[in-house]
């Protein structure tokens, strides 16, 4: 049941910090990613339905609202109870779907670009603000807002740091009307005309900023640098 993991990954991650009912909500996914985890006693049958759609947590999220018994937590009955087969996303039967492995690999990604930022200090932090933004934003977009097209997800899995490819190609400035979507599909085709897959080594990738970003940090000794869980918000 990792893809629980996953999911709870994914919800916390596009948390808006600013809207309390947004970490009520987050509150209650943990602890039913916990039940679910632990104390649950799944059936075979339970996991094999669950599992078939793309946000398993959220599914079961629902569920448990609907659910009416004091003692039990009959999933089965519950997905009919809640029209969950017409409701939520599915995988397609009896194949992998490459969307979703796309937006594991995404958030992969984001949890490792993450992970690299503990290493920097406010100084540094600072510094990089934009890119830092940046990747949060294509992150967000990626997963909850572009509609990939018939092979564009396979294209971005022969990265493997697909985030990083569309973030350096991200514009600086975004409005209103800026078609963003024909930008990301326009790097997206830029793949399918390379000889070899690109695996992001060009110079000026995030990825390398940001390492060289935090070697520096390490050399210069910044008398600021704090833990990432202590850091100003």
């Amino acid at each position: 049941m990792e893809r629980l993991d996953d999911c709870l990954k994914v919800h916390a991650d596009l948390l808006d910090s600013q809207d309390i009912g947004s970490i009520y909500e987050l509150q209650d996914l943990a602890q039913l990613h916990y039940y679910l985890k632990v104390e649950h006693p799944f059936t075979p049958a339970e996991v094999e339905a669950l599992l078939s759609f793309q946000d398993p947590l959220e599914v079961a999220r629902w569920c448990k609202e609907e659910n009416t018994h004091t003692h039990s937590f009959p999933i089965c009955e519950l997905l009919e109870k809640i029209g969950a087969y017409h409701k939520f996303d599915r995988f397609p039967p009896a194949q992998a779907d490459p969307r979703t492995e796309l937006i594991k690999r995404l958030g992969q990604n984001y949890f490792a670009y993450m992970e690299k930022l503990d290493s920097l200090s406010t100084g540094a932090l600072v510094a990089n603000a934009r890119e830092i933004a940046t990747v949060q934003e294509v992150y967000t977009y990626l997963a909850e807002h572009y509609t990939f097209q018939p092979g564009e997800a396979e294209l971005l899995l022969r990265l493997d740091d697909p985030l990083g490819y569309i973030s350096g190609r991200w514009p600086q400035n975004v409005y209103d009307t800026f078609p963003v979507e024909d930008k990301v599909a326009e790097d997206i085709w830029e793949l399918s005309q390379e000889a070899e897959p690109l695996q992001l080594q060009e110079s000026g990738s995030v990825k390398d900023r940001l390492q060289k970003a935090i070697e520096q940090s390490s050399r210069m000794g910044d008398p600021d640098k704090k833990p990432h869980h202590e850091k100003e918000r």
